[in-house]
């Protein structure tokens, strides 16, 4: 390794903020240097500049009175984000739950969806299957989905109080955008949760998207979902329990 490289890598990485995950590409564009970058990083972190992450992962530590932090959750997301604005992986679970005010529980894991299960799994992160967004717009209405997947089970969060945040929600979208959501739902939400939406539609005044819902579930399925008739008025007609 050339004195030069090293002395470039070292540049490279203060100006990167503490926190911040950088790999090999994000100091060199030419694969042919990787091994030389990868050296430097290799010596910067035995001098305590960077830490290690995960393999091919560093970061520049930063020092809070509690010693030194983790990389921020949205640093960890980022490097699991394809390039060029197409977002293959999002946040979902617990962490995202308590993003939305759903719940007050500060999970020690990030769960993530993407398309396939990491070999090299980043410390603090699971991962559940999902297909990729088709575009960044539709993670927003993704993750609701993943609300009405898990409505029973959010942590310190009752069935109705979590609906009632789900209709404000449905409420608020643009005609566009409402059927787009109905459009993932039909494509990968499970039965309990097209139900929930469809029963939803149906309130707000959508018969056609509560109808393309409809048509795609089992009128003999039963969902145990914890839901009181005062919170979801059809919710019978749907056999939403």
């Amino acid at each position: 390794m050339t004195g030069s490289i090293m002395q470039r890598v070292r540049q490279q990485v203060q100006a990167f903020e503490p926190g911040e995950l950088l790999t090999y590409t994000d100091l060199s564009p030419d694969p042919a240097t990787f091994g030389a970058v990868a050296a430097a990083l290799s010596r910067l972190s035995r001098e305590g500049v960077v830490r290690r992450y995960a393999k091919g992962q560093y970061y520049r530590p930063k020092t809070s009175r509690f010693g030194a932090l983790q990389p921020s959750e949205g640093a960890v997301l980022r490097t699991l984000t394809a390039g060029e604005g197409v977002v293959s992986a999002y946040p979902v679970g617990a962490a995202l739950y308590n993003q939305l005010g759903l719940t007050t529980q500060v999970p020690a894991e990030v769960v993530v969806a993407s398309p396939k299960l990491r070999r090299n799994r980043p410390p603090r992160v699971a991962f559940v299957v999902r297909p990729a967004p088709e575009q960044a717009s539709d993670v927003p209405l993704l993750q609701w989905l993943e609300v009405l997947r898990d409505l029973r089970r959010i942590p310190d969060a009752r069935p109705d109080e979590v609906l009632a945040r789900v209709q404000r929600f449905v409420k608020g979208l643009s005609p566009a955008r409402r059927r787009r959501l109905v459009e993932l739902a039909l494509r990968q939400a499970p039965p309990r949760a097209r139900a929930i939406l469809g029963a939803v539609l149906e309130q707000q005044a959508d018969p056609k998207g509560a109808a393309r819902l409809r048509a795609t579930l089992n009128p003999l399925t039963t969902y145990q979902l914890g839901l009181s008739a005062a919170a979801l008025p059809n919710c019978a007609a749907w056999n939403i329990r």
